[in-house]
């Protein structure tokens, strides 16, 4: 190439210096189906470039490539983003999940499948379930690029656990790196003080890079003279930003052409045809010369995308209000006779919403509802807005429930109630109401009041959709058989309103379940009697979790386990954080029974994290006393406290929720060695649950105390108990119970295999640590046969020797060669995070060998590491 032949840097950008990042893609992408990559990288350093390079090296390798670019403009769709990968218009995930799974197959023909997801945080919520769950699925590879402010968002996370996707970081081009760039780029060798202007001005970010060389060629600034490329005018423009660089870029387009790229911006991807209906060819093929349009086939229909989504904000940014409307008033009159797809009719609608077009009331009635069915709240709250008052009102204040927004949800409901002119409509803005202040602002005695408003107010004939209040809050309100029969109810005559329906959903199980009943809790999901709707994400994963917590009481542990696993990647999916905090909960609960308790505890320290005061109540404050249950566990006495403290901050007055917590508060006593303590409050409890006719949560109280104090009379009573269930694990602790209370060694350790075999580790370690104990005092032989056993179940069962059982016999097991090296760096005071990046290991991997040095070494914190080191070298 001579000199001054410049590559144009829009069209053909050279990739440089990013070998590493190409191959590691590659890798992840070729292995087999269910994983990935996450590509994450700051605007403009080439991360669409890298993956589109990693695509195309994907095909060349054989496989079938699917690229999907979501945008703001479709971020409301349902399967905005996937909607042009699907053969036919899909009626809900399962549908959609269906013809992606069987389109791909047919195409792929044995191929891997591999789909790059470009600006993931604009997908859709309905897409990123599909993806999900063909990652589940293992039916593809994924390959999901990102900002790099954005790897936390939920959309990202949920495709990224779903699929183990490894994480690629692109970080901005070094010095040389930037000389190798422009160099390729110009053709010919650069002076050192332009090299040196460009990585000030650009700070090796290649779009930047892309940018300031086109405007100096353009502006004459940057010339070659002789055979060495020139700034000639070195003004140093380092306040300029991207942005503004990309604005300077839009800005000089001539008019046809930010027309072309305005109506791109608000529709994107729009379909080639309906473009080329809005604005003359020969316009959108400069700008697809200048890089500014890309076009995409996908299935059989041409795309276009912008370039860049710098140039979509540059372009919205740089459009006034009036236009905008008439762009979209443009966009709606193009797109409405061929809209064959829900999704493409939602969107008309919500353009025509936008461009102050008329709306028939019906169809914009229906999209808001449809919206909302299909877990659309957010666009079903846009849309809402434009209904005429006072169903705007309404309809909004639905949206911000089913969303999570409790406060903002709470003025409009009361507003609907007195607005709508429907006595029924009013009934169900008063019962979501009397729900929302209740499950959400902890106000009960607002709620109540709401609630008796309401029935003397409205007719009676109305009154029944006021019965899914009135059993939420009975529900919570330890009333005991009056909550089942409010429950009941609430059943028998169903509400018309889909979220009031959903919300009664999960009580029914839940009383199952505590009553004593889980067989037939576990019986009604198994038999299609009860199901979760899509409509309302936290109470969706509340009928989730009674479903796990009913196979869990019912000893159905290793079933409970994957429902529960599931049930988590389905939270993730519909982005939720109160439905991931409550499922990743109920993971640690079948962790923890396994015995995993380590693992428990970082399934509730991941509950505890993406909740908050603003997380209903109820599932809040299970976290919390869940995070003192298993922090009990491992001795962390402190830790635990604190959070049974957060638990008064949490559950409002008046309520008399609190049973996970009221044992919790025992374990801790009886972890802090204030077994008496321990002892009174699980008999003072074990009767009040009793009274109240939760069964299983006085089998729980019963069943730890038989543990911390072995007695004829707490087996006694835990079996009286235990036979008012249909659970066959209260049977088998009455059973335990009873072992221990006679505290014959034989029946202990038959009872530790029999824990072992139904999967419940931490009580094999305690039955087999009584039984060792047992063979010791009476010089039996067995006990060195125990001594092994126990040493063997404490390897799977790491991290658990309450103070209850007897003195630890020393760890047979030498640490291993890693456990001493993660031992030797945390001792010095270094974090998990920085252990990890230093041997090369996963966070998880640096706790599970602390945890198991730990446990041989016997110790509890890191404090204690370097004189238990020394003591083991000595």
């Amino acid at each position: 190439m001579r000199p001054g032949d410049i590559v144009d840097v829009s069209l053909d950008w050279p990739l440089v210096g990013r070998d590493r990042e190409i191959t590691r893609l590659k890798d992840a992408l070729l292995a087999p189906a269910g994983a990935g990559a996450l590509l994450i990288g700051d605007a403009g350093v080439g991360k669409s470039r890298l993956a589109s390079a990693a695509l195309d090296a994907c095909e060349h390798a054989g496989c079938l490539v699917e690229r999907v670019v979501p945008t703001p403009g479709w971020q409301d769709v349902p399967f905005g983003a996937v909607v042009n990968l699907l053969p036919a218009p899909a009626s809900g995930v399962a549908d959609a999940f269906r013809q992606l799974t069987e389109n791909l197959r047919e195409r792929a023909a044995g191929r891997t499948v591999v789909i790059g997801v470009d600006d993931a945080q604009w997908l859709d919520d309905a897409s990123v379930v599909v993806l999900e769950r063909l990652l589940i699925a293992r039916a593809v590879n994924l390959l999901v690029v990102a900002r790099g402010d954005t790897p936390g968002l939920r959309s990202v996370a949920a495709l990224r656990r779903a699929g183990e996707l490894e994480r690629i970081d692109v970080s901005r081009l070094n010095r040389s790196e930037v000389a190798a760039l422009v160099t390729s780029a110009l053709g010919a060798r650069t002076d050192g003080l332009t090299l040196d202007l460009l990585w000030r001005w650009t700070l090796g970010n290649p779009l930047f890079l892309r940018e300031v060389l086109r405007r100096g060629r353009a502006c004459g600034e940057l010339r070659c003279d002789g055979e060495i490329w020139r700034w000639h005018r070195a003004d140093d423009p380092a306040s300029l930003r991207l942005a503004d660089l990309v604005t300077m870029t839009v800005e000089e387009l001539s008019e046809p052409e930010r027309e072309a790229l305005t109506y791109v911006a608000y529709a994107e991807p729009i379909p080639l045809t309906m473009l080329e209906a809005l604005v003359a060819p020969a316009v959108a093929e400069r700008l697809e010369e200048r890089g500014m349009l890309r076009l995409h086939t996908v299935a059989t229909r041409a795309m276009v995308r912008l370039g860049h989504p710098l140039y979509g904000e540059a372009v919205r940014a740089g459009t006034g209000p009036l236009r905008a409307r008439r762009v979209m008033r443009e966009l709606a009159e193009v797109a409405e006779p061929v809209a064959e797809s829900p999704g493409d009719r939602m969107q008309v609608v919500s353009w025509r919403c936008h461009a102050g077009l008329p709306v028939d009331g019906r169809q914009l009635l229906a999209a808001v509802e449809d919206a909302l069915r299909r877990g659309g709240a957010s666009l079903a709250r846009r849309l809402a807005q434009h209904l005429p008052a006072p169903l705007d009102t309404w309809h909004t204040g639905r949206a911000a429930v089913a969303q999570g927004r409790p406060a903002e949800a709470d003025p409009l409901l009361a507003a609907a109630y007195e607005l709508l002119p429907e006595a029924a409509d009013r009934a169900r803005a008063a019962a979501l109401r009397a729900l929302n202040l209740f499950w959400g602002l902890r106000r009960p005695q607002d709620s109540l009041a709401v609630l008796a408003q309401a029935t003397r107010q409205l007719p009676a004939e109305v009154h029944h959709e006021l019965l899914a209040a009135e059993a939420g809050i009975a529900v919570f309100c330890g009333r005991g058989t009056e909550a089942l029969d409010a429950v009941g109810a609430a059943l028998s005559q169903p509400s018309t309103d889909p979220l009031l329906e959903t919300a009664v959903t999960p009580l029914r199980p839940y009383l199952l379940v505590f009553g004593g009943a889980p067989g037939q809790a576990v019986t009604e999901f198994s038999t299609g009697d009860l199901s979760a709707s899509e409509i309302w994400p936290t109470m969706r994963a509340a009928t989730q979790s009674c479903h796990v917590h009913a196979l869990v009481m019912c000893g159905k542990l290793v079933e409970a386990t994957d429902v529960a696993e599931r049930y988590y990647r389905d939270a993730v999916a519909h982005g939720s954080s109160d439905a991931v905090g409550l499922l990743a909960m109920m993971c640690g609960v079948c962790a923890g029974d396994a015995g995993r308790i380590t693992e428990a505890d970082r399934w509730t320290r991941e509950a505890l994290a993406v909740t908050d005061h603003h997380t209903l109540f109820p599932i809040r404050a299970n976290i919390l006393a869940m995070t003192a249950w298993w922090a009990a566990h491992l001795g962390e006495c402190d830790r635990a406290a604190a959070a049974l403290a957060e638990v008064a901050t949490v559950v409002p007055p008046g309520s008399s929720f609190g049973d996970y917590t009221a044992v919790s508060e025992a374990w801790v006593l009886a972890a802090s060695r204030h077994r008496d303590a321990a002892v009174t409050r699980l008999w003072e409890l074990a009767e009040r649950f009793r009274t109240s006719g939760l069964v299983s949560s006085a089998v729980e109280a019963l069943h730890l105390l038989s543990r911390i104090l072995p007695s004829p009379e707490v087996a006694a009573e835990l079996k009286a108990v235990a036979d008012l269930s249909d659970s066959p694990l209260f049977r088998w602790h009455a059973d335990y119970a009873e072992h221990l209370a006679v505290g014959d060694p034989q029946q202990l350790e038959v009872a530790s295999e029999q824990w072992a075999v139904r999967g419940y580790g931490a009580l094999a370690v305690e039955a087999a640590a009584f039984a060792e104990a047992g063979y010791r005092r009476r010089c039996d032989a067995a006990a060195s046969r125990l001594a092994h056993r126990l040493t063997q179940l404490r390897g799977t069962c790491v991290g658990f020797w309450p103070p209850w059982l007897p003195p630890r016999a020393p760890a047979a097991a030498a640490l291993t060669r890693r456990e001493r090296e993660v031992c030797a760096l945390a001792g010095t005071g270094l974090g998990n995070v920085d252990i990890a990046e230093r041997l090369v290991l996963s966070v998880r991997t640096v706790e599970n060998h602390l945890q198991r040095a730990y446990d041989k070494l016997g110790v509890r914190t890191r404090g204690d590491l370097a004189a238990a080191l020394d003591a083991l070298e000595r």
